[in-house]
């Protein structure tokens, strides 16, 4: 296969805009969960260790899947073949959260967190599918400002349903308000997969391929052999500086998601604010959060993801820190809209920079291990916070610190890289 530039840059606006609405679409959703995951945990009188668990239970199944399935993956040399069934599959699962508050009371934490285990198997393929799609669409000079951008928009949307729940969980019983904010949130998803169909992927056949070679799925969906997905840390010409990056993610990314369900843990538990005051910092993070993105999309373009990458996680260190030692709101406040702009801006690298690194025919099985090595970490981040808040003269200000001192180790390493690199 190859991918036709003219008809790539004849088609470019338009699947820009496809992009941009179907991103800003199901980020609206994102908004109304990933930020109260903790939060709809402990309404619905789950334990406080299943808080730990739902945060670590996403990156563990991506992990896993992108692990065993990266050559089912692979086997696509077209990803909108794959990507669209899985996508459908996927949204299918939002409309099930609205239905937990109808089950007994003792069931909902716990059918809460199934759900949204299960869903990550089939999002596991999107993921594999959807940055590849898009490193066919978009030209290579302009993958920064793209993904910049569109973070920077599903940013807004994300702060968006994210300011809603906050209101309608203040305003209205939680068992109401949960059943028709995912009752939007299905709405929401649906809007976006019609504009994820409407993508057109610039690939067509070599001399000498037939259109069925390019959307082949000739691999197991789930290949128990995994060598050949192991093959990018090899690999003769970018092998070394993609592990180099593997790695720095790796740790770094230990500490960043071990710091997420303990900023829950001290609002809840220690500071016992009310849905309001958890709103507010949610909403602030994620006000933030969009500027991060825009500007750190056109800084990769212009420095190189590496110098994002290192600024990034080098700041990324103070708010956990800050968190650790302080109860003033206005403080606390401050350090989450550091959190926002610094952690998207650590998301635009994590996500995107293996396209830097990576073959241009096929970057498949690079965007799988490195889903596999920063979705194995941020597993493993919940679990070790949840053990460390266990031990008596740590709890979770000291599990903080924890998380800071490990994310300023992964921060090191990317300081090597900016040595090293070239993207």
């Amino acid at each position: 296969m190859i991918i036709n530039r003219k008809l790539q840059l004849r088609l470019l606006s338009k699947n820009i805009w496809y992009s941009y609405i179907d991103g800003m679409a199901f980020c609206f959703m994102l908004g109304i969960a990933n930020p109260y995951l903790g939060i709809y945990i402990l309404r619905f009188g789950g334990p406080q260790e299943l808080v730990s668990l739902i945060t670590s239970v996403q990156p563990i199944v991506l992990a896993t899947v992108s692990l065993f399935g990266a050559s089912y993956a692979s086997s696509f040399q077209k990803k909108k073949a794959l990507l669209i069934p899985h996508s459908i599959l996927m949204r299918m699962f939002v409309l099930l959260f609205a239905f937990i508050p109808l089950l007994p009371h003792t069931y909902r934490a716990w059918s809460f967190f199934l759900i949204w285990a299960i869903m990550n198997i089939p999002w596991a393929f999107c993921n594999l599918s959807w940055a590849p799609m898009m490193n066919h669409i978009i030209p290579e000079e302009q993958r920064g400002r793209f993904f910049g951008t569109r973070n920077a928009l599903t940013g807004v949307t994300t702060l968006i349903g994210t300011f809603i729940t906050g209101v309608v969980l203040t305003k209205y019983p939680f068992d109401m308000a949960f059943s028709g904010l995912f009752a939007v949130g299905f709405i929401s998803v649906m809007v976006s997969m019609f504009f994820l169909a409407r993508h057109i992927e610039p690939v067509v056949p070599e001399a000498g391929e037939s259109k069925k070679t390019i959307r082949s799925d000739n691999s197991r969906i789930f290949e128990l052999d995994i060598r050949p997905n192991l093959q990018p840390f090899t690999d003769p010409q970018y092998g070394s500086i993609f592990s180099l990056s593997c790695l720095a993610i790796f740790i770094f990314h230990i500490g960043y998601s071990m710091a997420v369900p303990l900023f829950t843990l001290r609002q809840v538990n220690q500071l016992a604010w009310n849905n309001s005051l958890i709103a507010i910092i949610a909403n602030v993070s994620g006000l933030t959060a969009f500027l991060g993105s825009y500007l750190s999309g056109r800084a990769a373009d212009r420095w190189g993801f590496r110098y994002v990458l290192f600024f990034s996680t080098l700041l990324s260190i103070l708010p956990p820190l800050i968190w650790a030692t302080s109860t003033q709101f206005a403080i606390l406040v401050t350090a989450s809209m550091l959190w926002g702009f610094t952690g998207s801006a650590y998301m635009i690298c994590f996500t995107f920079m293996v396209l830097a690194v990576a073959p241009r025919t096929n970057p498949s099985r690079f965007v799988a291990m490195n889903t596999v090595i920063g979705n194995l970490a941020g597993g493993l981040g919940p679990i070790l916070g949840l053990f460390l808040v266990k031990i008596p003269w740590l709890n979770i200000e000291g599990s903080l610190m924890a998380a800071a001192t490990i994310m300023f180790a992964g921060a090191l390493f990317s300081a090597v890289l900016t040595k090293r690199g070239t993207f």
